[in-house]
């Protein structure tokens, strides 16, 4: 299918059940079945004399190849992450204890907001949201603690929400709300990407995508993670703009709440108390995702009350979401609303470079982003976008580029691990970093790109940043 008749498919689903997802079903569907897109392992509504095109098939193969790798991988990693978890915790085996931190909490035990940044500096919501973002990856417990006893702030709850897709709780958030003098801050975190949590890393590498109404196309699986509902080809719109997939208002089971409807409900329930409050969407990794998708959908949905209310959208690590029409739609209501959004990324982190900027999946970034260096220095840049030309041209540099960034990523992984050990020393006893995260910088020389993803250097990155770096909104420059 060539790349103008890709836009005029509505959706692609990678693996739609994923009781079919075997190596078996694999490798007869992909490796061996020329006509690809008749696989049952691929949905879509393209028209039917379409074809998906052998230039496609490397990265259709990659995104299954990982989500059944990962099926697969499942209930060791779960056996992983509580052996780790139980040594980390040193014998505290209840996972909802005060006590009792995750894999990420271990590598950075602050719970303390920066005391140098006081409410009036330009860093002190990029600074809180981070907290809040690497705070999400505990229970509900430790959340509420940090909360109430070392931020001084109202905690409101901790949400597990339902996935209509893979039928179970997937997807967490928490809201807490800071008490000011000129109105309120109602603060929603997302959860992100657990290092031991297959379903997430599954939903990472999911590079399906769906069109809706005017939105233009946006990750399917970050969608599901929302609240998106199943449909089937037997709905009407099936072959249309799947608007009905979004309805205003939904029927939730009460043990199977779903993210978007139960959070803005919550919302509207909150601003209700205070004319002068405002909402502040944050989250690191799939989190940061879901972040600036549920503006997006409380657009599509004119929720224009909360979109007037919502003060900032805050990402750390976030993966792509949409495509360039995705994009426009968004800076079209960020500029409308008054909303600013801070896209953040830290040095060679990988998930902010996935879904690939392909010619089936036309994932992009929008705007501009502040990206941090190992130094903490940031500057506001542009994602760089694949132009069109000569493929052997385009192949050459794609070639040189990732061999010099191979180079450079390692080296300054080496820097990174010599920085740990005295950077307590020069910046304070906060920023001190324990034997866990110190193994990591070890493991980030071999992989760089992964323990780039890592919350720590996020939120030295907030604190150690330049006031005048969150004086401007960069993703509407």
């Amino acid at each position: 299918m060539a790349t103008n008749e890709l836009a005029s498919c509505n959706h692609v689903n990678l693996l739609p059940d994923k009781n079919k997802a075997t190596f078996r079903n694999f490798f007869k569907n992909l490796c061996f079945n020329r006509h690809i897109s008749e696989t049952e392992l691929l949905d879509h509504n393209c028209y039917e004399d379409e074809e998906i095109k052998i230039l496609h098939r490397g990265m259709i193969f990659l995104s299954m190849f990982i989500q059944i790798s990962l099926k697969h991988m499942s209930k060791p990693m779960k056996i992983c992450r509580s052996f780790i978890e139980g040594f980390l915790n040193r014998g505290v085996t209840q996972r909802e204890s005060v006590k009792y931190y995750s894999f990420l909490g271990h590598s950075d035990y602050r719970l303390d907001l920066s005391k140098d940044i006081k409410h009036e500096d330009a860093r002190y919501y990029p600074a809180l949201t981070v907290m809040a973002s690497k705070l999400s990856y505990e229970n509900k417990a430790v959340i509420r603690t940090a909360v109430t006893d070392h931020w001084k702030m109202e905690f409101v709850d901790f949400y597990n929400f339902y996935n209509e897709y893979q039928r179970k709780l997937t997807t967490q958030a928490f809201i807490f709300r800071e008490r000011n003098a000129d109105g309120d801050r109602i603060i929603v975190a997302f959860r992100g990407t657990s290092p031991f949590v297959a379903d997430d890393w599954s939903t990472d590498f999911d590079f399906s995508w769906l069109k809706i109404g005017g939105m233009g196309k946006t990750h399917m699986g970050f969608m599901i993670a929302l609240g998106l509902q199943k449909f089937s080809r037997e709905d009407d719109d099936y072959y249309g703009d799947f608007s009905g997939s979004w309805p205003k208002e939904v029927d939730q089971h009460p043990q199977q709440p779903l993210a978007y409807y139960t959070i803005r409900e919550k919302l509207k329930e909150l601003l209700g108390d205070d004319k002068n409050a405002k909402i502040i969407v944050t989250g690191h990794s799939l989190g940061g995702a879901l972040a600036i998708l549920f503006p997006a959908v409380l657009a599509f949905h004119g929720e224009v009350e909360l979109l007037n209310r919502l003060e900032g959208i805050y990402t750390y690590g976030q993966p792509r979401v949409g495509d360039r029409e995705f994009g426009e739609f968004m800076k079209k209501n960020l500029r409308e609303h008054k909303i600013k959004y801070y896209r953040i990324v830290y040095n060679y982190d990988l998930v902010t470079k996935v879904p690939l900027d392909d010619a089936l999946m036309t994932f992009k970034h929008f705007g501009k982003c502040i990206v941090f260096n190992s130094l903490y220095h940031g500057k506001v840049v542009k994602e760089e976008e694949e132009r069109s030309g000569n493929i052997i041209l385009r192949i050459m540099k794609l070639i040189i580029v990732t061999l010099f960034n191979f180079i450079v990523a390692r080296l300054t992984a080496v820097w990174e691990l010599i920085r740990g050990f005295f950077i307590g020393l020069v910046k304070g006893p906060e920023y001190k970093e324990g034997w866990m995260l110190t193994f990591l910088r070890v493991t980030g020389i071999f992989l760089p790109s992964i323990v780039n993803h890592f919350p720590q250097d996020y939120v030295n990155s907030t604190r150690l940043a330049s006031e005048d770096l969150f004086k401007v909104c960069p993703a509407l420059l």
